[in-house]
């Protein structure tokens, strides 16, 4: 059984092996591969995401568009996860997650202008989470 990234090397590397690809494949990578599809071709993405469409048509579709415009996978295929974009800015900021939710509690804030704080005064709100973490301890 195929996974989601030898269906995507198959349509812009390997297009010789796309008739191998069984139907109950198409479906199955349907909606991950159509928004990931959407990141760089949103209108044609949106015209091809309604319930009753025939899933394994438009996955026919995305792979002969695709061959058209591109010879190798996309950078753009390959976005972060949710996770890994957490950790890098965990990474960025030198605070935990778990600071600056408690530190949110304590101060009755959202954690969006914690965040935004961090954006636009690294130095100090991370100067300030610092101290609440000791403070904490």
């Amino acid at each position: 059984m195929r996974e989601l990234f030898d269906i995507s090397k198959i349509i812009f590397e390997r297009p010789e092996e796309w008739e191998d690809v069984t139907p109950g494949e198409k479906r199955k990578f349907f909606f991950l591969l159509n928004r990931r599809f959407a990141i760089q071709f949103p209108l044609q993405a949106n015209a091809l995401q309604h319930l009753k469409i025939n899933q394994v048509a438009v996955m026919d579709f995305w792979q002969h568009f695709m061959r058209k415009k591109y010879k190798e996978t996309p950078y753009w295929m390959y976005t972060k996860g949710v996770k890994k974009a957490k950790e890098t800015k965990e990474k960025k900021t030198k605070v935990s997650e778990n600071t600056i939710i408690e530190y949110c509690k304590f101060y009755k804030k959202d954690k969006k202008s914690v965040y935004d704080a961090l954006e636009f005064y690294n130095k100090d709100m991370v100067k300030e989470l610092k101290l609440f973490e000791k403070l904490m301890k």
